[in-house]
């Protein structure tokens, strides 16, 4: 409501910049039911019934069912909202009015939700499916912010909601992590993008893919340039889909699951420098990977991140680093 009234949005109830995200899947008179089933499923009117019987899916998603099996379809779809479209946007006014960061993890946001579907269980070629969704969801993030990157670059630039939000909103004094980090290769005042989808996924291609780090290393050095950034972020897009479809396909077992929550935790301090967002997608990464290596779904180790992380303002990257470490060390 207050958004609203900040917005000078009449209704938010059903005004189409607010429904078309929050009211997905339902019908203009039945917007009170908020996200409804087709917003994720698709249009129900060939399959509703006969998705119920057995062995019934592929006919289904003939039928029009939307495929959720598959994971870069299901990130894809997800990410339409928790990330935007051209139809579907969230920009610096938005945020500016109190709307959320669209920071997103596929396995949490998908743990977070009633469980309405069997799970994939392990099995050969897919020891832990939950790291595997973890992997997919990551790199199509990549991809499909790549590509929102791109498209908002063409139309005027800068868009703000796409920049590090904290590298403008934070104090000036002589003991601020900021000035302390330095700046790089960057001036003072440049604008430097939101990295809260590239560190963790650097740390996910070295442990997973290791032939491509180098690859992925120049691709975001170019879009962090910002010269020439509408074609440099659909470079990154391009390869970033390309991981999405090996990880989709790709064995994870415990051992490696396990070395990547290792490479997580030898690269917090990077991540944490990289600012409050990607310190977020950090602590969803390791409570999903952290449930999938030990089989245990409840990770209590990672709850003091996120109430850390309930505060943004106070945010110090040596802390979060500190907390971080101690969480994945409970991890057995």
């Amino acid at each position: 409501k207050r958004m609203a009234e900040i917005l000078k949005i009449g209704d938010p109830r059903s005004d189409r910049r607010c429904t078309v995200c929050h009211a997905v899947g339902s019908t203009e008179k039945s917007v009170s039911d908020g996200v409804a089933c087709e917003g994720c499923h698709g249009p129900a009117e060939k399959w509703l019934g006969p998705h119920t019987q057995v062995n019934s899916h592929a006919a289904s998603v003939a039928a029009g069912l939307t495929d959720t099996k598959n994971l870069r379809l299901r990130a894809a779809m997800c990410l339409e909202c928790h990330l935007g479209t051209k139809d579907k946007v969230v920009d610096h006014e938005l945020i500016a009015a109190g709307h959320p960061d669209l920071n997103f993890e596929l396995d949490t946001f998908s743990w977070a939700q009633p469980v309405h579907y069997r799970e994939t269980k392990p099995g050969a070629g897919n020891s832990l499916p939950r790291v595997r969704v973890w992997a997919v969801g990551q790199a199509t993030a990549l991809a499909q912010g790549m590509r929102t990157l791109a498209l908002r670059a063409s139309q005027g630039w800068p868009e703000f909601s796409e920049l590090e939000c904290y590298q403008c909103h934070h104090d000036l004094r002589l003991d601020s992590w900021r000035l302390q980090r330095g700046y790089g290769n960057r001036k003072p005042g440049s604008l430097q993008l939101n990295r809260a989808r590239t560190e963790v996924l650097r740390v996910l291609v070295a442990q997973a893919a290791p032939d491509q780090r180098d690859a992925l290393d120049s691709a975001l050095s170019k879009v962090a340039s910002q010269s020439q950034i509408g074609p440099a972020a659909a470079a990154v897009a391009t390869l970033a889909d390309s991981l999405a479809a090996r990880f989709e396909k790709q064995d994870f077992a415990a051992a490696q699951g396990r070395s990547i929550l290792q490479g997580l935790v030898a690269d917090i301090a990077r991540i944490a420098d990289a600012g409050v967002n990607a310190a977020e997608v950090a602590t969803m990464s390791l409570d999903s990977l952290a449930a999938a290596v030990t089989g245990n779904q409840a990770q209590p180790a990672t709850t003091p991140l996120y109430d850390y992380l309930e505060h943004p303002s106070t945010y110090q990257p040596a802390e979060f680093a500190a907390l971080f470490r101690k969480a994945a060390a409970t991890v057995r």
